[in-house]
């Protein structure tokens, strides 16, 4: 199967949110390796506002999810 010529962001978001990732407006990149998802989004201030950094720019965080081959099973009731 080929790949999509285009997806739209909402696609992505749509997709995602079915595995509980929320690709809000501060996400900035999305890193795929074979055992981890790393998403990049804007750092915040306590008031809200981006954090910059001194050469300014803005100040990126990254938080990681592991990428594993299956779930383990839900334990049966």
């Amino acid at each position: 199967m080929a790949d999509p010529e285009n997806v739209t962001l909402t696609q992505l978001r749509d997709a995602f949110a079915l595995l509980g990732i929320d690709l809000n407006d501060d996400f900035v990149k999305l890193e795929l390796r074979e055992s981890a998802l790393t998403i990049h989004r804007v750092a915040r201030t306590t008031s809200g506002m981006p954090a910059c950094l001194p050469d300014g720019g803005v100040q990126v965080t990254g938080s990681t999810i592991n990428v594993v081959a299956a779930l383990p099973l839900a334990p049966q009731k």
